[in-house]
C-alpha cells in the first residue's frame, strides 16, 4: 500500500455542495493527491476528456442530474464512445443516505465502493488507496469462463443463454474469482477484494456466499464451472471438462 501512497495520484472529485469539496479537496491534497474539482455531470465530463484520473469521487446526487447516471455513462464509454479510456478507471460514490436501493443501484451502475456521508476524511483516503490497489491491472472487460459470461459493467452473468440471479455481493465474489481462475483465493483476500479492508463481519459470510453461488452455478451445467475447496486454504473457480459423449 506505501507505494501508491508515495505517488501523486490525480483524483476527479463531482460534488455540487462546494463547502464538501473544498473540505475534502484540502484533506487529499495534504495526503499528496492531486485534485481536480468539478461541480456538475457536464462539467465533470468536460474535465474527464482531458484528463485520466487514477480515481473518480462522484456525489451521489449533483445540480445536473444523478451521479448514477454519471457513473453508467462513464462504464459504458460514453453515448459516441469517447470515454471508453476511463471505463476501468475505479470509481468510488458519496451518498447523502444509506439506502439500500439506492448502493445497489450504485454498484449495478459500476461503481466500485459506495460510502455514505456523513464520513471520516481518514476513512475516504483508506477506501480510495483500497480501490486504486485492487484496480491495479485489472479490467471490466467481458470475462468469459467455458460458457459462463460475466459483465462487471451490467452486473450480469449469463450460464449459457440464461441469466444468474446474482445479488451484488454473490456477483462480486464471482467476478473476484473470476478474473484469476483456477487461483486460490483465501477468504481474507476475498473478504478485502469484495467488503473491503473495513469490514468486521465474520469471515464465514464468505462461505454462505460461496454455497450459494455453488447452488446456482450447478442449475446451468452448460456454464461447465465450478467454484472448489481447497482445503484449509480457501476457493478457486475453474472451468470443468465437458461430459464425454458414449461411442456410438
Amino acid at each position: 500500500m506505501e507505494s501508491i501512497a508515495m505517488v501523486r495520484q490525480r483524483v476527479l472529485l463531482v460534488e455540487s455542495n462546494t463547502s464538501v469539496a473544498e473540505q475534502i479537496a484540502l484533506h487529499l491534497r495534504r495526503e499528496a493527491f492531486d485534485v481536480v474539482v468539478a461541480v456538475e455531470c457536464a462539467e465533470a465530463l468536460q474535465v474527464i476528456a482531458h484528463c485520466q484520473p487514477a480515481i473518480i469521487l462522484l456525489a451521489a446526487q449533483l445540480d445536473d442530474g444523478a451521479g448514477v447516471d454519471l457513473c453508467r455513462t462513464i462504464r459504458s464509454g460514453g453515448p459516441d464512445g469517447t470515454l471508453l479510456r476511463l471505463a476501468d478507471t475505479p470509481l468510488l460514490i458519496l451518498a447523502a443516505r444509506a439506502d439500500e436501493h439506492d448502493w445497489v443501484a450504485g454498484f449495478q451502475a459500476g461503481a466500485d465502493d459506495y460510502l455514505t456521508k456523513p464520513f471520516s476524511l481518514p476513512e475516504l483516503v483508506c477506501r480510495m488507496r483500497a480501490i486504486i490497489w485492487r484496480n491495479r491491472g485489472l479490467s471490466h472487460a467481458l470475462i468469459e469462463i467455458g460458457a459462463l459470461r460475466i459483465d462487471p459493467r451490467r452486473y450480469e452473468v449469463i450460464a449459457g443463454d440464461q441469466a444468474l440471479d446474482l445479488s451484488p455481493k454473490e456477483f462480486e465474489l464471482l467476478y473476484a474469482m473470476a478474473r484469476q481462475p483456477g487461483i486460490v483465493f483465501s477468504r481474507e483476500d476475498l473478504i478485502a477484494q469484495v467488503w473491503g479492508f473495513s469490514y468486521l463481519g465474520n469471515s464465514r459470510t464468505i462461505d454462505m456466499h460461496v454455497s450459494r453461488l455453488r447452488q446456482k452455478l450447478a442449475v446451468h451445467q452448460p456454464c461447465r464451472c465450478q467454484i472448489t475447496t481447497e482445503w484449509r486454504v480457501g476457493y478457486k473457480l475453474a472451468a470443468t471438462e465437458a461430459p464425454q459423449r458414449a461411442a456410438a
